[in-house]
Parts: structure tokens; sequence; C-alpha cells
């Protein structure tokens, strides 16, 4: 981010300040304070007549941003507390194929163990390749009709591979980094408070470590110079001097991709001093640099590729499908290790020809009950505020603090 072109465009381009801008300024600013002083004091006097625990000297402050934060707490503990659990049933299929799609004789099993001899079945179970698949309709809360279209099945005894398809699946490197992301993801990642991220944050912001870290923009300036900063990073010992040693080798260095926002103002949240990690003394200041440290250098790698397999067969009138990835460039996962995984569930699946006849492994019919839905976590909760647009990238963290610290 090269400050002094910054200035000196600015210094270009003096203009009149608009006054309409300026009253608009002013007048959300007196709005906002004469309907907090009037729903707070409104509040207070009547909650405190009409519930049993309130402090007389405690106060039920009211604001634009904070009862909306509020809001989307109370939303979810009302979806728990009225949730009323329903059972429901799903069918389940796995089949045995030998790495050149060849299929393996296999014997219908049930869930009660039967449909054929014990020892057949254990020849097949060591033969070939495990393949799960699901079933298309996901799951029904009709037991009767499951048992039927289960039983429809067993009768069939034989599945029909119907389609068997492959095609190259990236996954795409992260946007530059901006506050309500670095807030996100050092949530689920390191487990750490949106407030305490900011702190330790800004923190490493005075001491030169990165950039300013309230900023909306996503996508860098076309003269920011990427390469000097990753070089520097060369120097330092471990996992970041290793990869940005390959980041600027064989063509791996990508420009990063542009994200949708950009408030004209800040660059993304970007390392500006390659360091060690173990230097940094506070733990989470060191947690939050590394995340920084390891986003950029994501952010200037290859998307990472892989090819994705999908089987699909018929039995009855049943379909049941299953899908496997396998990974073949990881690219920028492996800077975000571990906290970025792409997950490659059963591998690539072995190519069964079109029209074959495969006899199931087994073949079950399963039951579960759901479940409520989790509280929000503070994850979503920043997702919810960024998308409805409450609270700016600067306070979206103060305004959770506030209801907390009020026991709302």
């Amino acid at each position: 981010f090269d400050c002094a072109y910054e200035i000196q465009r600015a210094l270009r381009s003096l203009g009149r300040v608009n006054d309409a801008f300026v009253q608009a300024v002013q007048a959300r600013s007196e709005i906002d304070l004469r309907c907090g002083a009037a729903f707070t004091r409104f509040q207070t006097l009547r909650l405190q007549k009409k519930f049993d625990g309130f402090d007389t000297g405690s106060v039920v402050s009211y604001g634009p941003c904070q009862f909306p934060t509020l809001g989307f707490v109370v939303e979810r503990w009302a979806r728990i507390e009225t949730f009323v659990p329903e059972d429901f049933w799903f069918l389940e299929m796995m089949i045995r194929l030998n790495e050149d799609g060849s299929t393996v004789p296999g014997v219908v099993m049930n869930d009660s163990g039967g449909g054929g001899g014990g020892a057949q079945r254990q020849r097949a179970q060591q033969q070939g390749r495990a393949i799960n698949l699901s079933w298309r309709r996901g799951r029904l809360y009709d037991r009767v009709l499951t048992m039927a279209l289960y039983e429809s099945c067993l009768e069939a005894q034989e599945a029909v591979v119907t389609s068997m398809t492959g095609r190259p699946k990236n996954k795409w490197r992260p946007v530059p980094l901006a506050t309500v992301e670095l807030q996100k993801r050092a949530s689920r990642y390191l487990r750490i408070g949106s407030e305490s991220v900011m702190t330790a944050a800004e923190e490493l912001y005075n001491q030169g470590y990165i950039s300013y870290p309230r900023t909306e923009t996503e996508k860098f300036r076309p003269e920011f110079e990427h390469l000097p900063l990753i070089q520097s990073f060369t120097g330092v010992a471990g996992v970041f001097g290793e990869y940005a040693t390959k980041l600027l080798s064989n063509n791996n260095f990508q420009n990063p991709r542009l994200g949708q926002n950009d408030d004209n103002a800040h660059p993304p949240i970007t390392p500006c001093k390659a360091v060690e990690p173990s230097t940094i003394s506070d733990q989470t200041q060191r947690g939050i640099y590394t995340l920084v440290v390891k986003h950029y250098l994501a952010c200037c790698s290859r998307d990472a590729l892989g090819k994705e397999t999908q089987l699909t067969l018929k039995i009855a009138s049943e379909d049941f499908t299953a899908k496997g990835l396998m990974i073949l460039e990881k690219n920028w996962l492996e800077i975000y290790a571990p906290w970025e995984r792409w997950s490659t569930g059963q591998g690539e699946l072995p190519r069964a020809e079109v029209g074959s006849r495969i006899t199931p492994t087994a073949l079950l019919m399963k039951d579960g009950r759901t479940t409520a839905p989790t509280p929000i976590s503070e994850v979503e909760l920043i997702s919810l505020m960024d998308r409805n647009g409450i609270g700016t990238d600067a306070t979206i963290a103060q305004h959770i603090t506030t209801i907390q610290e009020r026991a709302y």
C-alpha cells in the first residue's frame, strides 16, 4: 500500500466538502442519541415493573444495532425452545469394486443379517474396495413407506450402474482479508472472540506487524507490490519461509482474486513485517499474525485442483449415489493447513461400466431422529450482522460484547 502515492493523489483531487453528507451524519448521530435515551428510559421503567429479577439500579439500554444483534440470538433460542423432534428412516447401500471397475460378487445383506450364507458374505467383504452410497431421497418420515421401498430393493437383489461421471474440480483460494472475515476465521480456527481479535490485531498494527485491521476492502490495488513482500518471508525459518520460496518458483505466484467490497480507504489486512511467529510473546497476537500471514500467502497461490467422480446405481425404483474426490494439487491448501481442508471422502472411485449389474454387499434400512439447532455461534452471528447491515466492520465486535456484558 503506497501511502505516498495515495496522499499525493488525494492532494491533487481536492474538492469542496459535501455539506449534505455532513448534515446527514449529524442527523443520524442525533437521532441515535434521542431514540436511545427515550427508549432506554421507557424499557427500563416498563420491564422493571413487569418482571421479577430486575435490579432497580440496572438499565435496559436500547441501541439500533444492539437490539437486532440480540434479536438474532433470541430468534435461535426460540427455535431451540419450540423444536419438536421427528423420527425418520433412510436406506444405505455398500458395494465392492475392484480398482479396474469390475464388480465383486456380493450377497444382499439386510438389517437383520439375512439374505445369504455367512461364508459367502465374508468372502465378498474381503475382496475389492468398499464404496458407500447414499439414498437419493435422503430420508423419509414415514416408516411404512420406507419399509415398502426397502423390501422392493431386497427383492430386486441387483443394482444397475446408470451413470459414471468424472470432472475436474477446483477449490478456490480465498479473497484478500477484510475485518469481518478476520473475525469469523479467528473465531472458527482459533476460538478467539471478536473483541479479543480486534484488540490483538490493533496491537499488531501498532507494532508494525500487519496493516490497519479495520477495513472492508477485499481487493488489492494494481500498484501493490506483492513479490517483495513474499520475498521478505523467504528468510523466515519454518513453514512460512519454505512456502514463500516455493511460491516464487515455477510460476506458482498468482495475483490475488478481487473480492466484492472496497471501502476506498484502506487495503486488505496484510502482513507488513516478516517474522517467525514464535518471536511474538502474546499468544493471541501470535495466532492472529499467523492467520494473517497464512491467508495472504494463500491469496497469492494457485487454486487447489482435483478430480471428482460420481457413481449412480438404481435398484428397483430407487437411486443411490456415491461421490469421490482425488486431490491433484493442494497449492494454497498447503499453507492454510490445518485450518483449511478439502475433504476427499472416498477418494477417486473406480470406473464402473454403465449398464453393469452389481449385487450390493450391504443394503440397510436405518432410523434416526431430528435434533434441535445448536445455539448461535459467534461466526454465525457475525455473518448475520454483516449480511443484514447491522453495525460496521469496526463496531460488530463491540455490539456482541455489549449484549454479553449487560447479561441480555
